[in-house]
């Protein structure tokens, strides 16, 4: 392993364990046994690490998520697959469960900005579908970027806002009535 992927490694184990705000660059250093001017060789600073973290799991999450939607056929099935997929994941990952902490008890900006950069990207994501499927005709014409804002919102809102025990999969089934109902030819 070179220095980088052990900064890389000591610093994720930290924000996961300690929080963003809690974690020190002198920290990640003893723990990466680094000089603070290594890493600095890598990043800027602390928010340049964090902002690598979040790439990365966007990244590993898209992954996921496109063997998932690729197998699907039609647009309704693959919308709901990025939806039940890209909240799953924010759910179970320990990283971001570790931000969502972080902002109820601190609202630390670099933390908030990590969870709208993240909500941006999904949002993104389904846009480009949107309009893949808009250029196929397969759904109706309509502003791709709100349609995949309000679709997100609606179902990230029910599974993280709702205040009754919820199955991810029924949110799921709900979500694609409405989509199918509004957005099929």
């Amino acid at each position: 392993m070179n220095k980088k992927e052990e900064v890389i490694n000591a610093a994720r184990d930290l924000f996961t364990k300690y929080g963003y705000k809690k974690v020190s660059m002198d920290e990640i250093a003893k723990e990466s046994n680094v000089t603070k001017k290594t890493i600095y060789s890598y990043f800027s600073d602390k928010e340049a690490m964090f902002k690598y973290f979040a790439s990365e799991e966007l990244q590993s999450m898209k992954e996921k998520i496109e063997n998932d939607v690729n197998s699907s056929t039609s647009f309704i099935d693959r919308v709901s697959k990025i939806l039940y997929e890209s909240l799953l994941f924010r759910k179970n990952s320990d990283l971001i469960k570790t931000i969502i902490k972080e902002i109820s008890k601190n609202n630390t900006a670099e933390c908030i900005s990590f969870l709208k950069f993240y909500d941006g990207e999904i949002v993104s994501y389904i846009e480009e579908k949107i309009k893949q499927e808009i250029q196929n005709k397969t759904i109706k014409k309509c502003d791709a970027h709100l349609t995949a804002f309000i679709i997100y919102k609606v179902y990230s809102s029910i599974l993280f806002e709702y205040d009754r025990e919820i199955d991810e999969e029924k949110v799921t089934k709900e979500v694609t009535n409405i989509l199918k109902d509004g957005l099929l030819n």
